[in-house]
């Protein structure tokens, strides 16, 4: 996520604790995150789903009342599993978080989840 690094100063007169602000970036990163791994919780309104009943698109709302989208691609081997998706935040900070394509064993098991990336 691009993070903001604050640096000590004056705003308006009141003096500033770029320490502080620096903690709540990291704070916001790592809160929005955990939340994204979980997108379902996010779901407000209609949710689509495919014939396997594999949510593929939903509107999102963010803890903070900040509005998204949610889109995934459901599995085309493991019906009713989904391989990837992208969930996005509009507001401050604007983002958009996409899980990428994960692998899945003989079982269709995970095997391996890449790490979501934010942009």
């Amino acid at each position: 996520m691009a993070r903001r690094t604050w640096a000590n100063g004056v705003i308006g007169g009141t003096p500033l604790d770029a320490s502080r602000l620096n903690d709540l970036e990291d704070d916001l990163e790592t809160a929005l995150l955990q939340l994204a791994r979980d997108p379902e919780a996010l779901f407000s309104g209609y949710v689509s789903r495919d014939s396997n009943g594999v949510a593929t698109s939903a509107q999102v709302v963010w803890p903070d009342g900040a509005t998204g989208v949610y889109s995934a691609t459901p599995s085309v081997q493991w019906p009713g599993a989904t391989n990837s998706y992208t969930i996005t935040r509009a507001g401050t900070p604007t983002l958009t978080f996409t899980q990428p394509v994960v692998t899945r064993n003989s079982d269709g098991v995970v095997t391996t989840r890449p790490a979501i990336t934010v942009s």
